[in-house]
């Protein structure tokens, strides 16, 4: 944990972009370890959260493509949330959050520090749902966003199916981010998307995070596949061979 001097040098140099409120309420959360609730009091905090300089670096990529509505898989302790409602607050527009857990798991926690930023209560709705739930609504109803955050269930298939379903409510030209890139799961996604999906990389710092811009609708035909790289532990290797020679011997 950080001193509350050292994090508002951080976020003076990382982030002199965001606003006052926002300023005090990420200096407050980053430099605390334990915060209030909706449903408890002074809640222990976990690694539950983006740092500084993903932070940073999302709120400065939406506020360069002026998003106005944006959505995030998963909620927790709400660190990505305030950096989220900020970038769009500068156009009067809406975040979204997801996470069924929010109060159950979390404590309310990211509820909470919503409310206590002036004015981004307001601009923000939690939809306490599963997210394939929550995004299957938003499809039928024609939603659309300017920038999606996908921080949710870390499974490759949960994680694969949030994007899917996700790139049907993102426009063109909007972004999508994966955090935690450090997980193979996430990073095999990310693979997946650059290699067959009609997505461009975004340049920013953060190491841990995956940036992307919609370049265009998915209009693949129906057989494509371009293979993208996966990558396995010692312990998984062993596995996925015998399973790859036991295709091998049985379809091919």
């Amino acid at each position: 944990m950080y001193s509350a001097r050292e994090v508002e040098t951080e976020l003076g140099d990382l982030a002199p972009q965001i606003s006052g409120a926002a300023r005090e309420t990420l200096s407050r959360m980053y430099s605390s370890s334990v915060l209030d609730g909706t449903e408890e009091k002074a809640r222990s905090i976990g690694q539950e959260k983006i740092n500084i300089l993903q932070g940073s670096e999302l709120n400065r990529i939406l506020k360069d493509i002026k998003a106005a509505k944006t959505l995030e898989i998963g909620f927790a302790y709400g660190f990505s949330t305030i950096w989220l409602l900020d970038a769009v607050a500068m156009h009067g527009g809406t975040h979204n959050a997801i996470d069924p857990f929010e109060k159950r798991r979390w404590g309310g926690v990211g509820l909470h520090q919503v409310n206590q930023t002036t004015g981004f209560d307001k601009l923000f709705k939690w939809h306490e749902a599963f997210s394939i739930h929550a995004l299957s609504d938003f499809i039928r109803s024609g939603e659309t966003f300017d920038a999606v955050f996908i921080d949710g269930n870390h499974r490759f298939d949960d994680v694969v199916v949030d994007f899917y379903l996700a790139d049907q409510v993102l426009r063109v030209g909007g972004i999508v981010a994966f955090d935690d890139l450090w997980m193979d799961s996430v990073k095999s996604v990310a693979s997946f998307v650059a290699l067959n999906r009609h997505y461009e990389l975004v340049p920013q710092r953060a190491s841990t995070m995956a940036v992307f811009r919609k370049i265009a609708d998915d209009d693949r035909l129906w057989d494509h596949y371009i293979p993208f790289e996966t990558t396995h532990n010692d312990g998984q290797g062993s596995r996925v061979r015998q399973l790859a020679r036991y295709l091998k011997r049985r379809f091919l």
